[in-house]
């Protein structure tokens, strides 16, 4: 009887772990731009010292899920170009470029098509897009892995996309004329 009681318990037990990890609604993913820093040689090739704007391209909260699974995971793009506007802004301005509203110069950014994927590691992989006051625009498209969690594998892919648009030609051309 004892037997049948620790083994129903322990199935008890389970049974509440699993429910509070699949929780009742979607796990939102957000990310922080203090999670990572760009590589310090990311933005080298920036040398001209001026005012540009940038500016998110979604005026308002854009949810969408980024994983469909046993448990959905959703995402805001408008928060995650935001990281991306913040670790751009970062660098530009240790290159001596000022961050100004109503500049000459302006970069729309707008992050999208994410996709997570769970497993082993967790893989996260998105579009950064760039579009420059000129009408010229630049697509980076990145991939980061975490073994801990989501958040840091959104995080992570959002620095790679922004450490390669700060070498992308197209961006270079149009922030150092």
């Amino acid at each position: 009887m004892i037997c049948l009681w620790k083994r129903w318990s322990s199935f008890a037990l389970a049974g509440l772990v699993l429910a509070a990890i699949s929780g009742c609604g979607p796990l939102v993913v957000k990310s922080n731009p203090g999670t990572f820093s760009v590589p310090a040689d990311a933005a080298a090739q920036l040398n001209k010292q001026q005012s540009v704007t940038l500016d998110n391209a979604y005026k308002a909260e854009t949810q969408v899920n980024i994983y469909t699974g046993s448990r959905d995971w959703q995402a805001d793009l408008q928060q995650y170009t935001e990281t991306a506007i913040a670790l751009l802004g970062r660098e530009m301005t240790k290159k001596g470029i000022d961050l100004a509203p109503q500049s000459a110069k302006s970069i729309t950014l707008r992050v999208r098509d994410v996709q997570a994927s769970p497993g082993w590691v967790i893989r996260t992989i998105l579009v950064l897009e760039a579009q420059y006051g000129d009408g010229t625009k630049s697509t980076i498209a990145a991939e980061n892995t975490s073994p801990s969690d989501a958040w840091r594998a959104v995080d992570g892919a959002i620095m790679r996309a922004v450490s390669q648009l700060l070498r992308d030609d197209k961006f270079l051309a149009y922030v150092n004329r």
